[in-house]
């Protein structure tokens, strides 16, 4: 019942944020796990928004999209893992005409242990280079101002 309560105290902005954030972590997840990756890619490289807005400060925005994903993901009764949090956060970002970049990374442990990570950069300086990173190299970039690498 707190939960609930919780939700009906929120903003009506951002009950449809969180609402939006949810349906996209399902479709996501689901996605991730019956998709194969290079449909998820090409799907992700269609141009949500032609009129990105780079010159206009989204900070506000940017901030309430990752909170609504992080309150999404933490309600919802499945484990929403980083690739599903960013492809989520990436076309809820990119609908609003915020330029974003996906990223995927790989990092080594010792001989033979590969940890890989999803992460997003939104705004104008978005570069790949938030704290998230930490030592992982960049795979694959999907968004505004990149190239595959």
């Amino acid at each position: 019942m707190g939960r609930l309560l919780k939700f009906w105290s929120l903003t009506r902005c951002e009950k449809k944020f969180l609402c939006e954030a949810s349906v996209l972590l399902f479709a996501s997840n689901a996605s991730v796990k019956v998709i194969p990756f290079r449909h998820i890619d090409r799907f992700l490289r269609t141009r949500w928004n032609d009129g990105i807005q780079a010159d206009i400060d989204h900070e506000q925005e940017i901030r309430l999209v990752k909170h609504s994903i992080s309150r999404a993901a933490n309600v919802l009764p499945w484990k929403s893992p980083c690739l599903s949090r960013s492809i989520a956060q990436f076309i809820m970002l990119r609908r609003r005409g915020i330029p974003a970049i996906l990223f995927l990374g790989v990092r080594f442990y010792g001989d033979s242990l590969l940890d890989a990570h999803a992460w997003v950069d939104a705004g104008p300086g978005g570069n790949g280079k938030s704290s998230e990173r930490s030592g992982f190299a960049i795979v694959t970039r999907i968004g505004t101002g990149a190239i595959d690498l």
